[in-house]
């Protein structure tokens, strides 16, 4: 790092006393230098203004950063909004509610993230069978905080859950169900590219149905297809989407024999769960609310140049909202269509029908065909349905440009959601008399904008939008009408949204309200944060010139491996020059090799990494590798330790076998626990000097009078000092011990 110069190096004082003692050689008549004379009041005015410029050359300025910080590749994050996943209650019939639709909790506006199908019924019956035997875990799923593991503890081939329902799930319908997973547990998995990334699932499951095959015959258990699977095999939290071929038919099920249910079933096909699937919460009718307000929003089809083009939606806001339609020409020009309730009314004009579904509550989009309204041309997303809020109608115009440089013109509602936010300025064609629109893009700042791009700025800070002067960004063209046009506009974000369970429980929308309609969270909102400030970015730079992007060293492996996305890694060794059977490691060395051990969080005596774990592992560091390292992803050697020991105890002291057995478990464990151990280091022999040591550290004990130490695994073998050498790549685990304690006073 480049040495920074102190360029405030000399204090207020420090100057005033230089200049004093400079006045006899420069001035010999100026004799009186006491505070009370007019020139020494000019030499400290003089100082201080000094002292001043100094201070502030010492500094960097705000300004100054974050173009450093833009350097280094950095933005400033944007408020984000929070997240809640809802359960609509009291559904009446099977309907849909659109996507967009406004939630409340409290003064917080939320909407819905995507269209939910609403079904009339519940899960009545969450039934678990396990080698053979069934257990209701109903009230458990009724429960917050109350977890029940989906296959039990031990997850085998052919375990069940069984969930029934009150009613029967229509088929061919797109259904959702909601699978909240136990997922506290002391190694968090890593999701910073876990929705972007293939993921391979530890175990597998498979889905069925009971009732008819779609071709009839009798009531069975049929194949369920699934259509999503956001819990990868019940690895995660998410939601399974299925459609049903068939029509359900009820069934008993014991222990829930007392009525016929309609029921669908998730069977393991293939174990190897790291942490066996915990349940919270089985529902359905549920989706995701997200806390913002949608005023305006921008949908874009796609034509293909033919007489008729009908395009459906289904979104709240275009089925509540006023609607704009614009279709854009081979030179990137968006022209408003009218929107007619009848195009027999506009032969050959540019025209369009918004026809909405009560039913539905969708939007349909119909053009003509060339007689009756003219027809889209071909192109990709060159149509928009623009849907706006009503009371947003006129404030979405921000007003007239002037044609002036650096013109300023602030935003309605609140805080913007960056994301959400497209502008558009209108042209005026003088001989036709209409306006041409054309999208701005939103820039950080102008310092790579050219006089000819229309770029915009947004300050956050002051909720206002800056254009260019015609030298760094475009300055919009004059007009006497409002042509400074918002499409698309979002405001919420931060940490307000993140509200407490039960606490959005409002719906919004009156128009899809239905009687006896209700909403709540099961779980708190989460995921609302602030915009970062210029501290929160200073602090993170260091954190991300760190991170590393190479797979270099056995470090780089290693904090590569620990932040898979999507998996609990636990423990990671990282052994350069070493191929997976290589004898006499690390005299003997393979080159060009590189072999990465992992341990996944388990809550068994032996973590043991599934093959999709080590794949996925695999997956993630191959992206990272030199092209000229061959790399192998392998789960750890286990060497089961067993320890027979007489220990030695004071007289009337408390020390039990099981104290002593339980200190053994503690240090020959793989994983570690309390007490900032982090489990036996990869490869270490176990000396009977380290045992030696560790009973003699427990309060009460003299010493240890015999020790004699036994393994069990591959690679493992017995030195001539009597201690336990273990594989490079192995662990220890505890065995069965057999300690006998005797009193210092029966020697």
């Amino acid at each position: 790092m480049l040495p920074l110069p102190d360029l405030d190096d000399r204090t207020f004082e420090q100057m005033v006393d230089e200049a004093r003692k400079m006045i006899p050689g420069l001035s010999p008549d100026w004799t009186d230098e006491n505070y009370h004379d007019p020139g020494i009041t000019f030499i400290e005015l003089f100082a201080w203004l000094a002292d001043m410029q100094q201070y502030y050359m010492n500094r960097i300025p705000d300004k100054n950063k974050k173009k450093f910080l833009k350097l280094l590749g950095m933005s400033f994050r944007d408020a984000s909004p929070a997240r809640a996943d809802v359960t609509l209650g009291g559904v009446p019939r099977v309907c849909r509610l659109p996507a967009g639709t406004p939630l409340k909790a409290g003064r917080q506006p939320f909407e819905t993230e995507e269209s939910i199908v609403l079904l009339p019924l519940r899960p009545e019956k969450i039934i678990v069978m396990t080698d053979g035997k069934t257990s209701d875990f109903t009230s458990s799923n009724d429960q917050r905080g109350i977890f029940y593991y989906a296959f039990g503890r031990e997850v085998r081939a052919g375990n069940r859950l069984y969930i029934g329902f009150d009613g029967p799930i229509p088929p061919n319908l797109d259904i959702g169900l909601t699978i909240q997973l136990f997922e506290d547990y002391p190694v968090l998995a890593e999701d910073g590219m876990a929705d972007r990334m293939m993921i391979i699932p530890s175990g597998e499951v498979s889905w069925r149905y009971y009732g008819k095959h779609p071709s009839g015959g009798t009531p069975g258990w049929f194949p369920l297809p699934v259509t999503r699977d956001d819990t990868v095999h019940m690895c995660r939290s998410g939601r399974v989407y299925f459609k049903l071929p068939g029509a359900m038919e009820p069934m008993h099920i014991h222990p829930a024999g007392e009525k016929g249910r309609y029921w669908i079933c998730c069977t393991v096909e293939r174990g190897g769960y790291e942490t066996p699937p915990r349940i919270d919460k089985i529902a359905v009718n549920t989706g995701t609310a997200v806390q913002y307000k949608t005023w305006s929003r921008v949908f874009s089809f796609s034509g293909n140049g033919m007489p008729g083009q009908v395009f459906e939606l289904e979104n709240y806001l275009s089925f509540t909202g006023a609607i704009h339609v614009q279709v854009r020409d081979e030179g990137g020009n968006w022209h408003p269509w009218l929107v007619e309730e009848d195009l027999s009314s506009r032969p050959g004009e540019a025209a369009c029908v918004i026809r909405r579904d009560e039913h539905k509550i969708s939007t349909i989009l119909t053009f003509g065909d060339g007689k009756q309204g003219l027809i889209p041309p071909a192109g990709e997303d060159n149509i928009r349905l623009i849907a706006v809020e009503d009371t947003f109608k006129d404030e979405r115009f921000l007003g007239m440009s002037t044609g002036l440089p650096h013109q300023v013109f602030p935003l309605p509602r609140g805080s913007v959601m960056p994301d959400g936010l497209l502008l558009q300025v209108g042209t005026r064609r003088e001989a036709v008399g209409d306006y041409v629109w054309h999208d701005w893009e939103m820039v950080d700042d102008f310092d790579s904008s050219g006089p000819a791009d229309r770029h915009y700025v947004l300050n956050r800070d002051t909720g206002e939008i800056l254009f260019g002067d015609n030298e760094k960004g475009a300055i919009p063209s004059p007009s006497e009408d409002n042509n400074i046009c918002i499409v698309s506009y979002r405001t919420g974000g931060g940490e307000l949204g993140n509200v407490k369970e039960e606490e959005i429980n409002q719906i919004d929308g009156a128009a899809v309200t239905m009687k006896g309609l209700s909403v709540s969270n099961w779980l708190p909102a989460g995921g609302g944060r602030e915009r970062e400030t210029l501290k929160d970015v200073d602090q993170k730079v260091h954190t991300e010139l760190n991170r590393q992007h190479r797979a270099v060293t056995s470090g780089d492996y290693e904090n590569i491996a620990r932040a898979t996305p999507g998996l609990r890694v636990a423990r990671v060794r990282a052994i350069p020059l070493y191929d997976p059977g290589l004898q006499g490691y690390p005299k003997n060395t393979a080159p060009a090799q590189m072999t990465v051990v992992v341990v996944p969080y388990s809550e068994a005596k032996r973590p043991v990494p599934s093959p999709g774990f080590l794949q996925t592992v695999r997956l993630y560091l191959n992206r990272f590798r030199l092209v000229t390292t061959e790399m192998h992803v392998i789960p750890p050697e286990y060497v089961k330790i067993m320890v027979h020991a007489v220990v030695v105890v004071s007289p009337y002291s408390n020390v039990k076998v099981t104290r002593v057995t339980a200190f053994l478990e503690k240090i020959l464990n793989p994983l570690g626990g309390t007490g900032g151990y982090d489990g036996w280091p990869f490869g270490r022999t176990v000396y009977k000097g380290d045992i030696f040591a560790a009973i003699n550290n427990i309060d009460g004990v003299d010493y240890v009078k015999e020790l004699w130490l036994h393994a069990e695994g591959a690679g493992a073998r017995k030195d001539s000092s009597g201690g336990i050498q273990i594989p490079p790549h192995g662990l220890v685990y505890s065995g069965e011990h057999e300690i006998e304690i005797v009193s210092r006073d029966n020697l």
